[in-house]
């Protein structure tokens, strides 16, 4: 095909990420490859099944397919028709992009994963705590999970999440969830994940020069391990916790019964 001709056919269309098509054309995006998501993709994929949550116009979709991975679907609630219409053709790619949201993921409708993309999303969810679960529960053993977000700059000795709505948010309306570090590796590693690094960008300042929120890109593998049975059955409505302990956190602490690791 001419590159005028791809011009011609890509123009009509409005590009998330900026894909090279050819040596000489790319999609007209506002995002480019993330620097640390690169790095961690750069693995032998071969016989892995690749989960990418947000994919938008496929931008790490179509690098885990070229690292070798045997399967890759990407999900997103605003397809980008752009990709499914143009780009899967023309890179003559296997990678199935389905418009669907998020919660409505289980392992019976794909299968389980090796590795897990999750970039440009936790932000922008209310229940960011049940995104959490559904990824754990599409999780291979030793499973790999890239988390690229925004964390809350704030109160960095406390587990945190700062949840701006409207206005207040920093980024625009629909951005409602920051974890801060420790409020982002504990809650994955209370739900399996060991945070083995993390990569961050220079904070962004409010009108008030304060440091609010900074990028950065997680790298977790899953452990299969929970920081404590006991309270894991009592979040999901399965447990004993209360009727034994009454609300009394001195005699759970001192029993043991309720201590925490998120040391993995």
């Amino acid at each position: 095909m001419e590159e005028i001709e791809i011009r011609q056919r890509l123009d009509p269309y409005k590009f998330y990420h900026t894909i090279q098509v050819t040596d000489d054309v790319a999609t007209q995006g506002t995002h480019g490859a993330d620097p640390s998501i690169v790095k961690a993709l750069d693995v032998d994929l071969h016989g892995k099944r690749v989960l990418d949550v947000g994919c938008r116009d496929g931008l790490y979709s179509f690098m885990a397919e070229r690292r070798g991975a045997a399967e890759v679907i990407g999900i997103d609630n605003d397809l980008s028709k752009g990709a499914v219409e143009i780009l899967i053709p023309h890179f003559g790619s296997a990678v199935q992009m389905h418009e669907m949201n998020l919660y409505d993921l289980t392992p019976a409708r794909f299968g389980t994963f090796d590795v897990l993309i999750f970039a440009d999303v936790l932000y922008h969810l209310r229940y960011p705590f049940r995104a959490f679960q559904i990824l754990r529960d599409l999780a291979n053993p030793q499973a790999m999970l890239i988390v690229k977000t925004a964390l809350y700059s704030g109160n960095e000795d406390l587990a945190m999440l700062y949840c701006p709505i409207g206005d207040e948010s920093p980024y625009e309306p629909t951005s409602c969830t920051f974890f801060n570090r420790k409020g982002l590796t504990d809650s994955l590693s209370s739900l399996g994940w060991r945070t083995v690094s993390v990569d961050l960008s220079n904070p962004r300042k409010n009108r008030a020069n304060e440091a609010v929120i900074r990028g950065a890109v997680f790298v977790c593998e899953f452990t299969g391990q929970s920081g404590n049975e006991q309270v894991d059955r009592y979040w999901h409505g399965t447990h004993d916790g209360s009727s034994r302990f009454a609300g009394d956190g001195e005699a759970a602490r001192a029993s043991g019964a309720l201590t925490w690791n998120t040391e993995r």
